[in-house]
């Protein structure tokens, strides 16, 4: 067996130690433990990360009229030297009737590219120039890495029952006419097809709809385009049109992605409603979360669809930490992204707009701008476009973004997490990055615990957002034993970027184990469906729900050298692992202890691959205490044997027999039989199988003094 970390290179600036940083005196008790494993990765695309991005509508629509500052927001947002984003959103409009005048934004009126005379379609390519321009150099600004995804917030207008492409008049109602929904799709694709083929731009993906089982949209209104779907049938009905579309066109290759809700708890019921057709149309699940709580059930539904899933959308105008002025906004952002990423298991983020917010005294075509935000508080985006300066204006919230944007980058690997803390490796350039926050108005001690990694560097960089910093370099802290302490700044977004880094061995010789004969500790309330065995199912979903000072045991029925031990705590109850300990006998009655388990582990399966103690033996065993937890840690009254799966891998040891002194018949034991067996021998009967274990006083002779010795020694050890 063999487990290996996958990932792709990312080129940091070097930085220069300042001690000083971190001399604060470092709190073991009441610091939070992370502990990160090259074994324990992303469910979803291997664990394989595809990066970060935005929608390009509506900002591009308004900024895209002047190449200079679409310059500038293009390197702000996609260039080396600003946030690295990597993925951009492209809305293709429905467009609204010209008669119509009723969004009054200056950004969200989005062209359509045709154009509709007397029941006569044409297309107009001149049509969205502005996003257009944008995109163009955003990914001259990515460069390789750049991903594009076509979407749709609404059909063109002539397509829907309302003939408005903000919603139907009843915005809980189709809108678009049940005979045009090939029409539409063949829209999507001939659109998607000028992209590519006369424009050159490649399109990974495609989504048909956009937020589409929602209330939201409803004609004449003054925000943007929109349509309702219902959930079943009717998106079904348009992911194989546009299925069907694609592939007339020659665009069989792009990814179908499905269905962009606004809840996370929709979009798992959305998926589900699918028709079977539909579910393998589907490529990859998208979701925004501004809404819903099931993160971990739609990983699942991802997992076991054998789809990929992308947090498509999301932004707000929240706020986190403790008096943090103008960090509030980011620290919320912070949040969001570490919830969504380490629940979902997303292998890309998005965020709605990284600008929401216009300055411009004229306005732009007859509308009145937004104007800047207070930046302490709450807002939509990252930055605000001032067209009176022809510059873009960052925010904290920009910063925030970029500490994760920047430096955990597309092709690494996303390793399991939890709390404040998302981390990724690089196995390519050998480089572990990991990113927390810290909300609490006062320094929040951490120790990351990276003992599971093959090798791992002496010190981490230190890149840091606060409220008096913007990605200030701030040297390096040293890293000791595989773990690495450190204090984290009150109100800050912190990047610890560690270079030396192997993440895994290989392992090799799995051990199988006979459930027969697994033993251990009664489970809570004697339920069977938990008991020992499950530790050793091969299965994480199922665990040994054991009490206080419970253990489970395995006899591999031959002795065995043991190379590694893998575990999986039971989810959603690490926090009781902590003290629980792995033991190896030879005999199942004197024990060698292997590892305990110091910190909280990662979900999913841990390996320990050096141990304390001499690892053969045909008995292994791993025990919880009894008593009461110590520390902060695990609040439970007991210790708990909660323990989901082990793996142990090795290979068989001949051991030679223990010489056991008296054991004259060679047996392993030294009993009468033994004594019989002397006399005889020393009457001139019988030979001795093993007569050097009855030289009980090391003359090279057996005589009358060693049988003595020896009934002595008997009654003595009886």
């Amino acid at each position: 067996m063999k487990i290996i970390a996958r990932a792709a290179a990312v080129v940091l600036s070097a930085a220069v130690a300042v001690p000083s940083f971190f001399g604060t005196p470092f709190s073991a008790d009441a610091a939070t433990t992370v502990t990160l494993s090259p074994y324990s990765v992303y469910d979803i695309n291997d664990g394989k990360f595809e990066g970060w991005g935005t929608s390009l509508c509506w900002w591009a629509n308004r900024v895209g009229y002047s190449d200079s500052l679409a310059k500038k927001a293009a390197d702000t947002f996609y260039g080396d030297n600003g946030l690295r984003l990597n993925i951009a959103r492209f809305n293709i409009g429905g467009g609204d009737d010209p008669k119509h005048n009723h969004i009054t934004r200056t950004d969200s009126n989005m062209p359509g590219y045709t154009k509709f005379n007397n029941g006569q379609v044409t297309y107009d390519w001149n049509a969205d120039y502005n996003q257009r321009n944008v995109l163009r150099k955003c990914i001259e600004a990515a460069g390789d890495d750049m991903i594009v995804e076509m979407f749709s917030n609404s059909p063109p207008y002539y397509m829907t029952n309302s003939g408005c492409s903000s919603g139907n008049r009843d915005g809980g109602k189709n809108n678009l006419k049940d005979d045009y929904y090939d029409d539409f799709a063949k829209y999507l694709a001939e659109v998607s097809y000028h992209y590519k083929n006369e424009w050159g731009i490649d399109i990974q993906s495609i989504t048909p709809t956009n937020e589409p089982y929602t209330n939201f949209w409803y004609a004449g209104s003054p925000k943007q385009e929109g349509c309702h779907f219902d959930i079943g049938n009717c998106e079904s009905k348009i992911i194989l049109e546009l299925q069907k579309a694609m592939n007339e066109k020659g665009m069989g290759d792009v990814i179908i992605s499905a269905s962009d809700e606004t809840s996370i708890d929709t979009q798992i019921d959305a998926f589900k409603a699918l028709s079977a057709d539909a579910k393998k149309a589907v490529g990859r699940i998208d979701t925004h979360t501004y809404g819903g709580w099931k993160r971990s059930e739609l990983r699942q539904l991802a997992v076991d669809s054998g789809k990929n899933l992308w947090m498509s959308e999301v932004d707000g105008n929240g706020t986190a930490g403790q008096n943090a002025g103008a960090m509030a906004p980011g620290l919320w952002l912070s949040e969001r992204i570490t919830t969504d990423c380490n629940g979902l298991n997303a292998s890309a983020w998005i965020l709605w707009q990284v600008i929401d917010k216009h300055v411009c005294a004229a306005g732009y075509n007859g509308k009145k701008d937004s104007g800047m935000v207070d930046m302490t508080k709450g807002f939509w985006g990252t930055a605000v476009a001032d067209h009176d300066k022809n510059e873009i204006v960052l925010s904290k919230k920009y910063y925030c973004f970029g500490q994760y944007t920047r430096y955990i980058r597309p092709g690494m690997t996303m390793l399991k997490s939890s709390g404040n803390t998302m981390a990724a490796f690089d196995d390519k350039n050998n480089q572990l990055v990991i990113v927390s926050y810290n909300t609490s108005a006062n320094k929040s001690d951490m120790v990351y615990n990276l003992s599971q990694f093959a090798q791992c560097g002496s010190s981490a960089k230190v890149i840091r957002t606060s409220n008096s910093e913007n990605w200030a370099d701030k040297g390096t802290i040293n890293i000791s034993g595989g773990v690495l302490k450190t204090s984290l700044e009150p109100n800050s977004v912190t990047t610890f970027i560690i270079d030396d880094v192997k993440g895994s061995i290989e392992l090799e010789g799995k051990i199988d184990v006979d459930l027969s004969k697994v033993t251990g500790s009664s489970p809570w309330k004697d339920d069977t469906n938990n008991d020992c065995k499950k530790a050793f199912d091969g299965k994480t979903s199922t665990y040994f729900d054991g009490l206080g000072n419970g253990w489970v045991q395995a006899d591999l029925g031959d002795t065995y050298e043991l190379s590694a031990i893998g575990y999986a705590p039971r989810s959603g109850f690490e926090y009781r692992c902590p003290a629980g300990k792995f033991s190896i006998s030879v005999d199942g009655e004197n024990w060698t202890d292997l590892y305990t388990i110091e910190s909280v582990p990662s979900s999913g399966m841990n390996y320990i691959t050096k141990f304390d103690g001499e690892a053969i033996g045909r008995y292994v065993r791993y025990q919880t205490p009894d008593g009461t937890p110590e520390g902060s840690i695990n609040k439970d009254s007991t210790y708990c044997a909660n323990i989901a799966e082990i793996a142990l891998y090795g290979e068989k040891k001949e051991v030679a027999p223990k010489e056991v002194l008296g054991d004259v018949d060679g047996d392993g034991l030294l009993k009468i039989n033994d004594i019989v067996l002397m006399q005889k021998y020393l009457l001139g009967g019988d030979t001795l199988v093993k007569w050097k274990n009855g030289d009980f006083d090391n003359d090279d002779r057996i005589d009358m003094f060693d049988l003595i010795l020896m009934r002595k020694h008997m009654i003595a050890n009886s």
